[in-house]
């Protein structure tokens, strides 16, 4: 029986580089007999979480009725995070950033209904030529990771692409389908 894959992106440009990306890792999961369900944040209503520890009150998850409601489900079943997005001055774009901070309705920490995800991956692009340049978003991923109990399998960062489709001439496609195949 394959995984639960959730793949969340985060650039508002379809069939941007960090979108080619994620598809190319879903083509490699889904030959492998995984279930994958892909949500691109940007098409979503999801405020920033207000910490007023009103899913802890509740028992359950957050107060605010906003598509984080779409999903919360969807967290709960995956095995396997998946995040697919473009770098913006070192971080993820604000339509990702803002549904990542409502995680903290399942902070293990504090008491948080706890997430079942065991393994994340990022996945992320950018036209800076540096791959230093990556070491924010990639720091701050594997915290975000850890801090809530999943091992990050691997991260792939691909430089030198702004243009919609520019990563179609990197061989990092290749890598995600691949990474996509093995999980």
């Amino acid at each position: 029986m394959g995984k639960e894959i959730l793949v969340l992106t985060g650039s508002a440009r379809k069939k941007g580089n960090s979108d080619l990306l994620a598809d190319a890792f879903i083509k490699g999961a889904e030959k492998a007999g995984h279930h994958i369900t892909k949500i691109c944040t940007a098409d979503l209503s999801i405020g920033g979480c207000k910490g007023c520890d009103g899913c802890w009150k509740s028992g359950g998850n957050c107060i605010f009725n906003d598509d984080m409601r779409k999903l919360e489900p969807l967290l709960e079943k995956a095995d396997v995070l998946v995040i697919a997005t473009p770098m913006y001055w070192s971080m993820m774009p604000a339509q990702l950033k803002a549904p990542i901070d409502r995680l903290y309705q399942y902070d293990p920490v504090h008491g948080g209904r706890h997430l079942h995800i065991r393994e994340s991956i990022l996945l992320t692009c950018g036209e800076t030529e540096e791959k230093e340049d990556f070491a924010m978003i990639k720091s701050c991923f594997r915290f975000i990771s850890e801090y809530n109990g999943m091992k990050v399998r691997d991260v792939i960062a691909v430089p030198g692409v702004k243009e919609a489709g520019e990563i179609l001439k990197k061989t990092e496609l290749a890598q995600a389908e691949k990474l996509g195949h093995e999980i």
